[in-house]
């Protein structure tokens, strides 16, 4: 068996890339970080990684901006697009009337589902797969500052994390994925609510609640059920969640 790594780098433009440096990353405890650029040197036709030294944070920036020369992705960022970091995205969906679907019998069938008005909803979700959703009330784009409510649906916990079941996820955490994440939250059935609380304030409660909506009772959504998290938007978006 070979030690031997072999790889290659496919650049998508005519000018030939030669293997001039490598970069050592090493991290510690509190998130402390370290980076050493070695040059490469030659044994034979095998390259050796040479003495380096410490990464400055201007030679970092400016590796950046080298390798932004090289991107070949591009295009308009969706305004419903509220953050990226990384492989974590957030985003918008406005309020409006779209079709919801349940298999629960406490709502008068085996499975039911009608077109109901919604609250504007704020999803997130990140390379894990762990994906988030919470309401936000009225119909300007959430900024930094705006309160977030419980998400009034089944299969949504406390923390707005989603059960998924055995809903396909999508691939990717990118702005061209969003309609695809959207797609699979509203084209999945709900079952039950998740929450150890209040999942809405409404006579009935949840089950009451949905079964009104889904009878049409509500020619708008009614924003007054519900529940405050007390947290905002940057607070859940700058919190590293653990994992389940």
């Amino acid at each position: 068996m070979s030690n031997e790594v072999k790889f290659e780098v496919v650049a998508g433009r005519e000018t030939p890339l030669t293997l001039r440096a490598a970069i050592l990353l090493y991290r510690g405890g509190n998130d402390a970080a370290f980076a050493t650029i070695h040059d490469i040197g030659m044994k034979g036709k095998t390259p050796l990684i040479l003495e380096g030294k410490a990464l400055t944070p201007g030679a970092a920036i400016q590796l950046a901006l080298d390798l932004a020369k090289n991107a070949n992705r591009g295009g308009f960022i969706p305004q419903c697009l509220l953050y990226m970091d990384g492989d974590t995205m957030a985003w918008w969906v406005p309020p409006a009337k779209r079709h919801v679907a349940f298999r629960s019998p406490e709502l008068g069938a085996a499975e039911r589902g009608e077109a109901v008005p919604h609250p504007g909803l704020v999803f997130k979700v990140d390379g894990m797969r762990r994906w988030y959703v919470w309401a936000v009330l009225g119909t300007d784009r959430p900024s930094e500052g705006t309160p977030l409510y419980q998400a009034p649906y089944f299969n949504v916990y406390s923390d707005g994390g989603i059960c998924t079941g055995n809903v396909s996820l999508p691939e990717g955490t990118t702005a061209e994925r969003i309609d695809a994440w959207n797609r699979a939250f509203f084209g999945s059935f709900f079952t039950h609510p998740n929450v150890h609380g209040k999942l809405v304030t409404y006579r009935g409660g949840a089950y009451g609640f949905w079964r009104d909506m889904l009878d049409g009772r509500h020619a708008e959504f009614p924003e007054r059920v519900l529940v405050p998290t007390k947290r905002t938007l940057a607070e859940v978006l700058c919190h590293r969640e653990s994992a389940r």
